[in-house]
């Protein structure tokens, strides 16, 4: 059951990620076993070859991480990435990058997750991503 809606999950992200209305991704879906983000396509995110650059992909990656555990898990807005693994499986298209994220393990100090990432529609695996984030406590866990 999430705890968010979409709405909330990219205020949520917005206030959080230091950059209020940046990227200007939307998330699409919360269900219970992943949540959909699209990160809209413009032409700063491209690279030689007309393709989406890797760090958008990365980007788009790490919020739809993010979104999902924000959905699912409480206090899952003070998590923080931890580590980050991405395979390039094929070329993007110049369009929409949609990702679609799930958690794998939801544990007490960590979360892992699983994020395939789209071009245009969810029809062609651009990339894949496994990752996990560190569960904190609140804002300032951590700190010295």
């Amino acid at each position: 059951m999430s705890l968010m809606d979409a709405q909330q999950i990219e205020t949520v992200i917005r206030r959080n990620v230091g950059a209020p209305g940046a990227p200007a991704f939307r998330v699409l879906a919360v269900e219970a076993e992943h949540v959909d983000i699209c990160l809209p396509f413009d032409t700063g995110m491209t690279r030689l070859g007309d393709t989406v650059s890797g760090p958008v992909l990365m980007t788009a990656a790490d919020a739809a991480m993010y979104a999902a555990i924000i959905a699912q898990v409480p206090d899952g807005e003070y998590a923080v990435t931890s580590h980050f693994n991405i395979d390039f499986l094929r070329r993007p298209k110049a369009a929409d990058v949609l990702a679609r994220a799930f958690l794998l393990r939801v544990g007490r100090r960590s979360v892992t997750c699983r994020v395939e990432l789209f071009s245009q529609d969810f029809d062609t695996l651009v990339a894949h991503v496994s990752g996990g984030y560190a569960r904190m406590n609140t804002a300032t866990s951590g700190t010295a």
